[in-house]
């Protein structure tokens, strides 16, 4: 089997491993009796230690050329992690789990993503990178969907993916370490980072607070709706479909236009999202706002990936990439506990539309501050 085909069924097994815990997470606590703002608490925790582990993972990449073997680590370990997860049932047992997860998390899908570029070159990046992240949607909709349809258990569903990801390890096994050389670049420093990064940086963290509301809390407001588990799965397997027609797509389109134009349009989709799920009390009826998933999720993974990854030099992708998952926390730990106060104290409705506007914050941040930037290079031509 050739390195781009292992890459592709390698994230089909992890994202239909991993991915469950961004459908069912929160869910299952829910489910055990802890309250939204205990969960929001919980995520927020997760979010903040994987900031600090996703940086140092990144890091430890670049220097050590280790990629592989982090990733194998990271996925064993994890394995036993979900085991653990589907016996969880109070906040303590939780606790343990999230401290556990965000140190472990970033070892295989934040550094996956740099493996994946590194090995395909600039070249139609965008096209390959967006077919390799079909595959991990195409496994998420296998995880999120079929398996809770056959199963119709949490807990059980969690044991099975524990199986999935051991199994992506002997997949792992058979790629390439990267080439261990010196280094002729300098490593990635805040201080001096180009404009164009800080500005995507800052931007990205108002449209990630978004996410808990669009993942763990979507899926707790179909369960308070009335939603059973089998539902649950339909719509992650939904979302799942959404993205695997249109990360391919996302992917052609960013190697025939700019990828700051896809983030832009991908941006202003998000709090769009947001908002059209608050409008909707009925179920039967949240595949709607998932449609844009395409956009809001394919638009920015793409796009971001392949943008920050042209933005620097080679041996410094892991390490920006790191900063990218970094950013996304940081707005994970805001809006996760943003979300859960307001869902327990206000409902779910005041949420996702105060959520909605902190992300539309984000759009007009980027928009403004791309045409700034573009003035500035225009004058110094």
């Amino acid at each position: 089997m050739s390195e781009k085909w292992i890459l592709r069924f390698a994230c089909l097994m992890q994202l239909s491993s991993m991915g469950i815990l961004f459908t069912f997470e929160a869910v299952r606590m829910k489910d055990v009796g802890i309250g939204e703002t205990t969960i929001g608490i919980l995520l927020a925790i997760s979010s903040a230690l994987f900031i600090f582990s996703s940086l140092f993972w990144g890091n430890l990449a670049d220097r050590k050329h280790c990629h592989k073997k982090i990733i194998t680590i990271g996925s064993v370990l994890f394995s036993g992690l979900l085991l653990y997860f589907s016996f969880c049932e109070t906040p303590l047992q939780f606790l343990i789990y999230v401290i556990v997860r965000s140190t472990l998390m970033p070892m295989v899908n934040g550094i996956m993503p740099a493996l994946a570029i590194a090995s395909m070159g600039g070249k139609r990046s965008g096209a390959q990178f967006g077919v390799y992240r079909a595959f991990g949607s195409l496994g998420f909709m296998c995880g999120t969907m079929i398996l809770p349809l056959l199963l119709n258990d949490i807990g059980l569903v969690a044991r099975v993916a524990s199986i999935i990801l051991l199994a992506s390890v002997f997949l792992i096994r058979k790629l390439p370490e990267p080439e261990a050389k010196k280094s002729l670049g300098t490593p990635l420093r805040l201080k001096g980072i180009n404009p164009l990064i800080t500005l995507f940086l800052v931007s990205f963290f108002f449209i990630a607070t978004a996410e808990p509301a669009l993942h763990g809390f979507f899926h707790a407001y179909a369960r308070e709706l009335g939603g059973s588990t089998r539902l649950l799965g339909i719509l992650g397997g939904v979302m799942g479909m959404v993205a695997f027609t249109f990360l391919p797509l996302m992917g052609r389109i960013i190697d025939h236009t700019t990828p700051a134009l896809i983030l832009a349009i991908s941006f202003f989709a998000q709090p769009l999202r947001v908002y059209l799920t608050s409008l909707i009390t009925d179920p039967n009826f949240l595949w709607l706002p998932i449609l844009l998933h395409g956009i809001t999720w394919g638009g920015v993974e793409v796009s971001a990936i392949v943008y920050l990854s042209s933005l620097v030099k080679e041996d410094q992708k892991a390490t920006i990439l790191s900063f990218y998952m970094a950013t996304r926390m940081l707005g994970h730990l805001t809006g996760s506990g943003i979300s859960g106060y307001l869902a327990e104290n206000f409902g779910y409705t005041s949420m996702f539309q105060t959520i909605a506007a902190i992300a539309l914050t984000g759009a007009i941040i980027y928009s403004i501050g791309s045409l700034v930037l573009r003035k500035k290079r225009e004058q110094a031509f």
